[in-house]
């Protein structure tokens, strides 16, 4: 797993292929000594240590039910699975794969694991490995044709480890109809952005070179040399691009803003699987179940060495805080030093997740089709893991309740704050009340989950003003500052320039900027600024270090959602969502013995906002 990002990559594909399964194989040297494999095997199960899952895995499996039994209510939809000892203890599907036919998650369900793909890539060139095809320290001139000097010392190793300096090109899309000498060509063309092996940067087309190589010294087409090499031999015969032979309503649709995004089964595809943009890199279809026996495989010798798998799972190179990148795995550390090898993968759409604890014996795997609407998925894996590693309690959200609009509709309205604090707006959309703030001190209130030193928000609304007046003049003195003198100038300069052409390509230039607020959301402060245009207005949130004074981290991809539904959870009773990305508020309302309605936000023990009349 990218435990802090998401990757857009995804794919997969159905159609009718005949012959399918009969794919050449007279090229590739026969699998290592069957002695290796239990050699693996008992290697693996020596590293087993006494830890196991919380004394009471059947009640972390209840409170797991329970859990996402409420998320189901607040959107999610998905599959769950934890296995312990290759046994599971939790496997259950919330929500519909399929809107539109009525079809629930289940374990049987397919969809797509995004960048998990890599680890097939990372275990495919192990394998050629052990076959003395290549060798992970072999440059990539060996492989490839015409390679610019600057990158002439790139090895496969640095490619399967991010380090190589390389970037995607920024012209070709997953989709995007490009040979493998076009893609090789367009990546080698790019300028470095390190010298290879000195720095971490995550690219796709690192593992996309690396399964061309698999396809060039293989004699097969990617996919079908892991169906033979990895898939078949780890029992999984529903993992894949093209090759599987998935049933009718099987695959899961994905959903964006409530409506129908579908699957990858409409876009272009090349006869073989995803053009170069995507394939070796993400893409891949699978079930939790086959994700669970390629754990079993990996754990149990019967896909690597021991040497390979140790190269397989080592902590390779850092990814710039407590996390390190192996062969196509993030490696972390658990509580009590315990292991975990770890990856997810999704497109903004699809999000699928999956972590293995050896020490453990542990594997757990999300996947889901609801990520642009229910954002808390991206935490799941570690909640659910950490309820059944470690028996830490999940995040406390309470049950929705049924209430019709008639009842909503009286509470409707603006809430006045005391003085010129601001106000709530409260508007029924649908059958579902939301609400707004209007002014600094009401977005405070409002999305604050925790209150911060007095001025502190007053000087971070100050100090963003002055940025993003000073860029808007071009001059990045402040914003430097801000970031500590880190960033570089140019580098400010060109971010700025790219964040004006995504605000100004669908709302017409910028006229003018305005702070909305600033609220303490969890382990960070967080600003928005509204940037107001000919032809409408786009919302960018900042982010501020709580450590230091005025010091800033960056800009939220995800940014914080300013107006929010209220889900109730009594008659009177409701509380805010954003999706999962931070804690739920509580929101009362009664009615004054003047006959006016108050609201109370938060854990604030009187009204704090009364109606205007």
């Amino acid at each position: 797993m990218k435990i802090r990002l998401a990757r857009l990559l995804f794919g997969g594909l159905i159609v009718t292929i005949l012959a399918v399964f009969a794919v050449a194989s007279s090229c590739l040297q026969q699998p290592t000594d069957s002695a290796d494999r239990t050699q693996a095997a008992d290697t693996a199960k020596a590293n087993l240590s006494t830890k196991t899952l919380t004394e009471n895995p059947g009640r972390a499996a209840a409170d797991t039910h329970t859990y996402l039994s409420r998320l189901e209510k607040l959107g999610f939809a998905g599959i769950v699975l934890v296995a312990e000892n290759g046994a599971p203890v939790f496997a259950e599907g919330f929500g519909l794969a399929d809107r539109e036919r009525r079809l629930r998650w289940t374990p049987a369900t397919v969809s797509t694991i995004g960048s998990i793909t890599k680890q097939f890539t990372g275990a495919a060139i192990l394998k050629l490995e052990e076959d003395k095809h290549l060798s992970v320290s072999d440059p990539i001139g060996r492989y490839f044709k015409d390679v610019p000097s600057d990158k002439a010392s790139i090895t496969l190793h640095q490619l399967l480890t991010h380090s190589s300096g390389l970037g995607d090109p920024p012209e070709i899309g997953d989709f995007t109809p490009v040979t493998i000498d076009e893609y090789v060509r367009a990546v080698l063309a790019q300028p470095l952005l390190f010298a290879p092996g000195a720095g971490y940067e995550y690219a796709n087309a690192n593992f996309s070179l690396l399964g061309a190589i698999v396809e060039k010294l293989s004699g097969m087409c990617y996919e079908a040399f892991l169906r033979e090499q990895l898939f078949l031999p780890a029992g999984m015969f529903e993992t894949g691009y093209l090759l599987p032979r998935w049933g009718d309503g099987r695959i899961a649709q994905g959903y964006r803003e409530g409506k129908l995004w579908g699957t990858v089964l409409g876009r272009p595809m090349a006869a073989d699987g995803p053009y170069w943009a995507l394939r070796a890199n993400g893409g891949i279809h699978s079930t939790v179940y086959d994700m669970l026996r390629w754990a079993r495989a990996l754990v149990d010798g019967r896909i690597l060495s021991p040497d390979s798998l140790k190269k397989y799972w080592s902590p390779h190179v850092s990814e710039g805080g407590d996390t390190f990148y192996g062969y196509g795995w993030s490696i972390a550390t658990g509580p009590g030093d315990v292991k975990i090898v770890t990856h997810n993968g999704g497109n903004g759409i699809f999000f699928a997740d999956m972590a293995i604890v050896p020490d453990a014996d542990l594997v757990i795997v999300l996947m889901t089709n609801v990520i642009a609407e229910v954002r808390v998925a991206n935490s799941l894996l570690r909640q659910v893991g950490m309820r059944f590693l470690a028996g830490d309690a999940l995040p406390m959200i309470p049950d929705v309740v049924n209430i019709d609009a008639a009842r909503l509709r009286p509470l409707a309205g603006t809430y006045r704050l005391p003085g010129d604090a601001g106000a709530f707006r409260l508007t029924l959309e649908g059958d579902a009340l939301a609400i707004e703030a209007e002014g600094r001190s009401a977005f405070a209130l409002l999305h604050s989950v925790r209150d911060a030193e007095p001025g502190r928000f007053e000087a971070l609304d100050g100090l963003m003003d002055q940025i993003i007046s000073a860029n808007m003049k071009g001059d990045f003195a402040p914003q430097f500052k801000a970031y500590g003198r880190r960033v570089p100038l140019d580098r400010l300069k060109t971010r700025w320039a790219e964040v004006t052409k995504e605000i100004e390509d669908g709302n017409g230039d910028i006229l003018r900027h305005e702070v909305l607020g600033t609220a303490r959301t969890g382990d960070r402060d967080e600003t928005v600024v509204r940037f107001h245009c000919r032809r409408g207005a786009a919302d960018r949130t900042y982010v501020w270090d709580l450590g230091e004074e005025g010091r800033l981290q960056g800009m939220s991809m995800r940014g914080l959602a300013l107006r929010l539904r209220l889900y109730p959870s009594g008659e009177r009773e409701f509380f805010t969502w954003d999706g999962g990305l931070r804690p739920p508020k509580p929101v009362r309302f009664e009615t004054g013995a003047d006959g006016q309605m108050r609201l109370t936000a938060g854990a604030a023990k009187t009204p704090v906002a009364v109606r205007s009349r």
